[in-house]
Formats: C-alpha cells, sequence, structure tokens
C-alpha cells in the first residue's frame, strides 16, 4: 500500500469517528444550515507564486448554542449512553423548556422511546405544548402518541386545539387523516363518533368542507355504510365538482362491493360493533354490491365527464374495473390515461396485459411494444449515468470528499415502486405472439428473457412450445424438473403439466394427477376446483358436481365454484331454479364478472326468458369480448327473432377466435357462415 492511501484511510476513519460523535449528540439539528460545513471545511492554501485576492466574508449568524448548553447537552448524552435513561431525559427536557427549542423536545422524546417509557413521552408532549403552545409539531407528536397507545378518547381536546391553530393546508390534511386513526382504534365505533363530533365545525366551513365531508365518508365506509358514504361523496362534489377526494371514495366503495363476501362480512361485523354508539340507520347504508357500484360508478363517470378531470381517475378507475372483470371497460379507460400520459410504461404494459386478456394480441403486441421501448430508453439512460458517474469517479482526486455517488445499478432502480422489468414485457409479447399463432416469434421473445429473470412462467411457456411441435415428453420433462421452492410453486408447476396433459387430450392422465395431488392436499380448493373441470371434460358430471358441492362445504361463499355449478345444472338443462338460486348468490358475491353475467343469462336463456337472457348476456359480452360468451349471446339473440343481430355476434366473434370449438358448432348449428 502507498503511503499515501494509508493517510487517506486514516484521514477518513478520523472524518468518521468525529461525524458519529456529533450526530449522536444531537448538535447538528442546532447548527444553522450549512454552519457546520463552514466551519470545517479549509481552503486549500493558495500557491506562493499567485497573488492572493481578498475574499469577502460573509456575516456568521451564530448559534444560541452558549458554554452551559453544550455542556449540558453532553451530560444528557453520556448520561444516556451510562444507561441512566430517566436522568439523561430529565437534562435533556430541562434544556428544551429553557430555550424553548422543538429539536431539544425532539431529542428528549427520541431518549424517552429509546428507552420504551411511552407515559414519559407523552409528558414530554404536554410539556412542550406547555412551553410553545403555537407549535402544531408539539400536538401532532402528542395526537400520535395517543393515538399509537389506543387512548382514542384522550386525543379530543389535543385535535380540537391542532385543528384551531393549524394553517387552511395542514388543517385539510389532518382532517383526512381522521379515518385511519379511526380504522387503528379498539373501539371503532366510538372513535368514530367522536371524530364526528369533531368535525362539525368544519364540515361547512369553506376551506375544510370537501376534507371534512370525505373524512366522514371514509369513516361511515370503515364503519359498513358504503351507501352513506357516497351520500357524503356527493355532497363534497356538490362544493367543488372538480374536487379528487370524493372521487377516490366513490372508487374505494366500488372495490369494497367488489371484494366479495368476506370483505362485505368484515364491514358487517364493523357496522355491529359501532351501533351502539353510531347514529340510527336505515338499510340505505348496507346496500346490495350491485346497487352500489351502480352508484358509485355515477359519481366516477361524472367526474370523468368534466374537462380538466385529473388522469390518474383513469387509472385509478380502469384497476378498479379490472378488479371486477370489466376488462373492455378497463381497456377503455386506460386508453384515455395513455393519452395524457404516453411517456409512462407501466400504463402501456397494464394496458397491453389485458388486450392480451381480451384475446386482442395485435393491440397488444404494439401496446406492449411502446412499453418496450420507453422502459429501454429509459435503461439506455440510466447506464450512461453510471458511466458518467464512473468516469468522474475515476478522475477525481484520492480526497476529493465531494465526489459524487455512484449511481444506482439496473438492480437498484427495479427495486422503486412499480417498477417495470424488461423480462415481464418479453414475456407478455411471447404470450401475444401465441394468441397470433406464431410460435417462432413467442420463442424468440422468450430467448430474449435474461437467464436471472427465468422463472415458472417462461419455463411453462417453453413447454408449451415444445408439446406444440409434438415433442410432449420434454416438455413435461422441463416442467418436472423446474425448481420449485413454496407451494404456490409446486401448484403451479403441477398445474402447467396438467393443462400441457389437457391440450393434448389427454384428459384421464390430467385427472390422474389431480386426483394424486387431491389426496395429498383435499382441503386445496383451488386443486379441487380444477379436477372438477376435468371432469366436465370427461363428462363424469356427477363427479364434477361433488367435488364442486365440496368446495362449497370448505368455502360456502365462493363465487366460481357456486357459479360454475350453477353453469352446468342450466347447460344440462337440468334443476333450473336450483341453478338460478347459485348463480344470482355467485353474481351477489361477484356482481361485476362476465363470466358469472353470462351464466346468469344462460340460465335466463334455458328458462326461456329470451329478452331478459339477451339484456344479460350483451351486458357480459361488452365487459369482456370473450367467444364463448359471444355465443351464447348469438343463441338468445336468434331464439329471441333477431337473426341479423345474433349472426352480425358471431361472425365479430369468429375473427377473434377462429378455432374456438363452442363458437364452431354453434355457427354449424345456427347455419351461419363466418
Amino acid at each position: 500500500m502507498r503511503r499515501t492511501q494509508g493517510l487517506k484511510h486514516i484521514s477518513r476513519a478520523t472524518r468518521a469517528r468525529r461525524t458519529s460523535l456529533l450526530a449522536g449528540l444531537g448538535l447538528a439539528l442546532l447548527l444553522p444550515a450549512g454552519a457546520w460545513a463552514q466551519k470545517t471545511a479549509a481552503a486549500p492554501a493558495a500557491p506562493a507564486s499567485v497573488p492572493t485576492v481578498p475574499v469577502p466574508v460573509p456575516k456568521v449568524e451564530n448559534s444560541y448554542l452558549s458554554g452551559p448548553l453544550l455542556r449540558q447537552l453532553l451530560e444528557a448524552e453520556l448520561t444516556m449512553r451510562e444507561g441512566q435513561s430517566a436522568n439523561a431525559i430529565e437534562l435533556m427536557l430541562q434544556a428544551a423548556r429553557e430555550n424553548k427549542d422543538d429539536a431539544l423536545y425532539r431529542r428528549a422524546l427520541q431518549m424517552a422511546a429509546e428507552a420504551g417509557a411511552g407515559d414519559k413521552a407523552l409528558a414530554i408532549t404536554r410539556s412542550w405544548h406547555a412551553a410553545m403552545p403555537r407549535s402544531t409539531e408539539a400536538l401532532l407528536t402528542e395526537i400520535q402518541l395517543l393515538i399509537r397507545f389506543d387512548r382514542i378518547a384522550d386525543t379530543a381536546e389535543p385535535l380540537r386545539q391542532l385543528l384551531q391553530i393549524s394553517t387552511p393546508p395542514e388543517r385539510v390534511a389532518l382532517i383526512s387523516s381522521l379515518p385511519r386513526a379511526q380504522q387503528r382504534a379498539k373501539d371503532k365505533g366510538a372513535a368514530a363518533e367522536m371524530f364526528r363530533q369533531l368535525l362539525q365545525p368544519w364540515i361547512d366551513a369553506p376551506d375544510t368542507r370537501v376534507a371534512a365531508h370525505v373524512a366522514l365518508g371514509r369513516i361511515r365506509l370503515n364503519q359498513g355504510q358504503p351507501m352513506f358514504a357516497l351520500d357524503l361523496a356527493d355532497q363534497a362534489l356538490a362544493s367543488d365538482p372538480k374536487a379528487l377526494p370524493p372521487v377516490l371514495l366513490a372508487l374505494d366503495v366500488m372495490n369494497s362491493a367488489t371484494d366479495g363476501a368476506p370483505a362485505r362480512a368484515g364491514a358487517r361485523a364493523a357496522a355491529a360493533a359501532s351501533a351502539a354508539s353510531a347514529p340510527a340507520t336505515t338499510d340505505k347504508g348496507t346496500a346490495p354490491s350491485t346497487a352500489l357500484i351502480a352508484r358509485a360508478e355515477v359519481i366516477v363517470r361524472r367526474y370523468l365527464a368534466q374537462p380538466g378531470a385529473e388522469p390518474v381517475v383513469h387509472q385509478a378507475y380502469a384497476s378498479v374495473l379490472a378488479t371486477q372483470q370489466r376488462l373492455t371497460d378497463a381497456a377503455e379507460q386506460l386508453r384515455l390515461a395513455v393519452r395524457d400520459n404516453a411517456t409512462q410504461a407501466p400504463l402501456w404494459l397494464a394496458l397491453g396485459e389485458i388486450d392480451l386478456e381480451l384475446h386482442d394480441p395485435v393491440a397488444a403486441d404494439a401496446d406492449l411494444q411502446k412499453a418496450l421501448a420507453l422502459v429501454s430508453a429509459e435503461a439506455a439512460e440510466e447506464a450512461a449515468a453510471r458511466k458518467s458517474a464512473a468516469a468522474a469517479n475515476a478522475n477525481a482526486t484520492d480526497d476529493d470528499d465531494d465526489a459524487p455517488a455512484p449511481a444506482p445499478s439496473a438492480d437498484a432502480a427495479e427495486a422503486g415502486p412499480n417498477p417495470v422489468r424488461l423480462s415481464h414485457i418479453q414475456v407478455l409479447l411471447a404470450r401475444a405472439a401465441e394468441q397470433r399463432h406464431d410460435d417462432a416469434a413467442a420463442a424468440k421473445w422468450l430467448a430474449q428473457v435474461d437467464a436471472k429473470d427465468v422463472d415458472l412462467q417462461v419455463i411453462s411457456m417453453r413447454a408449451t412450445l415444445l408439446a406444440r411441435q409434438g415433442k410432449l415428453g420434454e416438455a413435461l420433462r422441463m416442467i418436472r424438473a423446474a425448481d420449485a421452492g413454496t407451494p404456490a410453486e409446486q401448484r403451479y408447476k403441477l398445474l402447467t403439466e396438467v393443462q400441457l396433459l389437457i391440450d393434448e387430450k389427454r384428459l384421464g392422465e390430467a385427472r390422474e394427477i389431480l386426483g394424486k395431488a387431491n389426496a395429498e392436499n383435499p382441503d386445496d380448493v383451488e386443486l379441487v376446483y380444477q379436477e372438477a373441470m376435468v371432469d366436465e371434460r370427461l363428462n363424469r358430471l356427477d363427479e364434477m358436481e361433488k367435488l364442486l358441492r365440496r368446495i362449497l362445504v370448505l368455502q360456502p361463499d365462493n363465487s366460481q365454484a357456486l357459479n360454475a355449478l350453477g353453469y352446468s345444472l342450466a347447460d344440462r338443462n337440468l334443476r333450473l331454479d336450483e341453478a338460478l338460486t347459485m348463480v344470482r348468490q355467485a353474481h351477489e358475491l361477484s356482481p361485476a364478472d362476465p363470466f358469472i353475467v353470462d351464466s346468469l343469462g344462460w340460465v335466463e336463456y334455458r328458462m326461456g326468458h329470451f329478452d331478459a337472457a339477451a339484456s344479460l348476456l350483451a351486458q357480459a359480452y361488452s365487459s369482456r369480448k370473450d367467444t364463448e360468451i359471444a355465443a351464447h349471446l348469438a343463441e338468445a339473440l336468434w331464439a329471441d327473432g333477431k337473426r341479423d343481430e345474433a349472426a352480425r355476434v358471431l361472425r365479430d366473434a369468429h375473427r377473434l377466435d377462429a378455432g374456438n370449438e363452442v363458437l364452431k358448432k354453434t355457427m354449424a348449428r345456427l347455419k351461419v357462415a363466418p
């Protein structure tokens, strides 16, 4: 090692110890911004041959850090290090009181937190507020501690004071945070009632009207009263039609109505728990999911119809619609979102994924290519920045403490929020190629996936391509050899193997594999459901029904099992009243799922209600351009005497998926040419 390197190492170690000591003492908080840097940075001596020019010395703003105060702070810190936390806290608190300094109160609180002295921390916040009555930080800290200790009732007075002394923006933020505090309380009903009373003075104030209505609406939603939440959202928008928070509340109501029975059961429990303290309500608070979704959607669409609506609402709305399986509507909203945010790769990626689900591979390919171009350009910029930073570091002197830090690596960049990985786009492009029946292009995209990103999905797709080439044995060996460290990965492997066998019409082998898996995991609902679906293909309908009913014993509110069993009965024209009951129950659990709406329409068709059937099936088809839904819609339209319309629907579906067996049989039976 060169001597200079050794000296550099010692110098940096010394500086590190000094910096660590200052951080431990908390003195950085007491110095004016930049003062420590001015004090410690020594200017290099000028060469003798160069005349020096006098430089004006800026006026120094002295800190109030006096010798006695410095000694007191040092004593407090050293006492803390020696384990005498109570004495250390009192020393720091005494300094804070004498100097009326937020930073010293903060340090006293930090000491109390390190010592686990919760009651002492609360006492410090009250002392802080008594010494500095206009300090919003003191009140806010007290409120946060009370909420953490679940002493919600004690927050009423400090909250009232804080609302009074806050600036308008601070007041709005505080009001908006109350529903989260109510959710964290053990007695949610009591907290809700207290916050409702607290907000009454602000409900009609111009600066807080929207925030107060939305906060009350969210509290109502937390209590399982979503229709009242929508009333409050409407009232907020009446005072400010362009306000965003009421629309986000409406979207959350849509989400809560989409989550199914578990979410609604939780809402009912919350409502029951708060019934004693909440005002009397009617059935309006807990309306059926379909009514909630329709009402909330009116609010969202009314907002979006305005000029200048926030583009983020299109994205949020699309996310809710996708959760509801209303993919056609979700794609429409995403196209509006990318119109305003054309350089956002995640939007193009989401749109491409939805187009794939809608079996529109041409549109999906175009969307995904845009996402790929944006991500590739961003990666190139990051690589150039890293190269530039590396060059700058290489040219910097050994003692240059101001040299720039290295740029983050590609892995670090992908660790950020909502990263878009090149490999994910490449896999989706391979899926789009598969849907176009272009296996060569699909294989090309899969070959580009980086080795570190090859997962079970990539292996599954490669195996599928091999099976299509007549190499089923090789495909099965590839899947079986793949690593699977978790139960979810093991299930994925098994279901991939089953699907390969189904695709090759080897249904008996597929069922044998599922039967063995179910014997080992009798309560795995997903595996039971898949075995039932294979039994349906094998025309073992009694066995299929037994398996679906077994699921309903394990999960009575399983909408997919209810739908599958109800549809199966209707498709065989059996026990139609029972089928209708099951599908209606599934529809209540998942009101926007187009496949369940399709089943409901199919039951109506079997019962001879052709007009009602056509209406429901048209609704399902508008949400999801699925080939089998199209075939059902055509059947209902044909039976209702609308034969030209039925033929148009069949031809449109044929353009999307000409190979579908159900569609081909329907067109042949109705004698509709492509």
